[in-house]
């Protein structure tokens, strides 16, 4: 179970990125990265399950609906 939505933790990230001490930056700038490959990967997800909706709501057999849920669990709010 993940208690934290994508747009928190990416931010999250950023903040380490700035506030962390490196000598030569890398650390900052993978921390920065993984930030922006969140937000590019929830921003997909997003998109992905758009086109996955109906008019049903949330049915058991649904893989569609089973789609939204799973992006849901992780944060991920469509």
């Amino acid at each position: 179970m993940r208690a934290t939505d994508t747009k928190t933790l990416a931010s999250a990230m950023r903040v380490l990125s700035a506030e962390v001490e490196s000598e030569d930056r890398i650390a900052n700038a993978a921390i920065a990265e993984a930030a922006r490959c969140i937000d590019d990967l929830a921003e997909l997800a997003k998109e992905m399950a758009g086109m996955l909706d109906h008019e049903w709501g949330l049915l058991d057999d649904c893989k569609a609906c089973a789609m939204q849920k799973r992006l849901a669990d992780l944060g991920v709010v469509v």
